[in-house]
């Protein structure tokens, strides 16, 4: 029986059976785990973004090691639209677990498309730093569909004024955050390599401004950022979140998040 609903404004809703999920990038589309992890034990996944059109030969990604985190150098996978609606949507129509599709680029057109479409519960919208047309955006996509949808923002030292235009906009729930930019130097040459930071050292950035942005807005809030025990859970809980993504720490374990959705 579903315990929560991240979309409880919307008109399909998104009911969550536990309010563990996995985070964009970090657990593929879910179909490469499908055999090995019990995802319907899991709330939702979230599965890499995808553009219109996809990257057909994109720079390879490198994870670098850094103290209490990794460092994202490149680009993630990004299989383009058509394939997502050949190969993986009726995949995610067998599931019990909802598919939430991460959409980081063409946004209205991606959104647009899926309308309607089995095995896709709701989207997620994502902008990097750039946020000067956030609210816009969100309204475009949301003229184009009535699926659930959550948007995922920066830390921003106007994040609260974001989020509030961007629930004006149309979004119904938010996420939190978008990993920050970061450098660390490449451990076989020493060049200064440019990327995302994720992982337990963003974990007390993300949980004040979840912290900040609960106690100020009132739709759901997911946290995102250096979760990896049934503790951190816990404390972006007890923050004010509605639900938690686990991310990078996937890529260590891919069951971690089944054990922190299983010990909640």
């Amino acid at each position: 029986m579903p315990l929560i609903d991240l979309a409880p404004d919307n008109p399909y809703g998104l009911p969550l059976r536990t309010p563990v999920l996995t985070a964009a990038g970090c657990f593929g589309s879910g179909i490469e785990y499908e055999r090995i992890v019990p995802i319907e034990r899991l709330g939702a996944i979230v599965t890499g973004s995808i553009s219109l059109r996809g990257r057909h030969a994109p720079p390879p990604l490198r994870l670098i090691e850094t103290p209490a985190g990794v460092l994202s150098v490149g680009m993630w996978r990004d299989p383009g639209l058509e394939r997502v609606l050949r190969e993986y949507a009726p995949v995610w129509s067998t599931w019990k677990t909802p598919v939430i599709l991460s959409v980081a680029a063409d946004h209205s057109d991606v959104a647009a498309a899926l309308e309607g479409v089995e095995g896709i519960a709701g989207l997620e919208i994502t902008f990097g730093d750039d946020l000067t047309a956030a609210a816009r955006t969100v309204a475009a996509v949301r003229a184009v569909t009535l699926l659930p949808l959550l948007v995922k923002l920066p830390l921003h030292d106007r994040l609260i004024a974001v989020a509030r235009s961007i629930i004006d906009a149309g979004a119904d729930a938010l996420t939190i955050a978008f990993p920050p930019r970061a450098c660390a130097p490449d451990p076989h040459t020493g060049e200064l390599l440019h990327g995302r930071l994720s992982g337990p050292a963003i974990r007390p950035l993300v949980l004040a401004a979840i912290a900040d942005v609960c106690a100020t807005t009132h739709v759901p809030v997911v946290a995102c950022g250096g979760i990896g025990t049934v503790e951190d859970a816990r404390a972006f809980l007890s923050a004010g979140a509605t639900a938690v993504q686990v991310g990078s720490a996937l890529l260590a374990d891919p069951f971690v998040a089944v054990r922190i959705a299983d010990a909640l």
